[in-house]
């Protein structure tokens, strides 16, 4: 999906998946057993 048809340069999005889905872009990995809560597309 590009998101970019879908979003704003001022928008925040943020996708989990269990293994990265593209190559050229840098991708945060979970530790074992971390939650995240997300916030408008933000970490917090």
């Amino acid at each position: 999906m590009d998101f970019a048809q879908h979003t704003s340069p001022q928008d925040r999005v943020a996708v989990v998946v269990t293994a990265p889905l593209t190559v050229n872009e840098a991708w945060t990995q979970f530790g074992a057993g971390e939650l995240k809560v997300f916030v408008e597309g933000a970490a917090v």
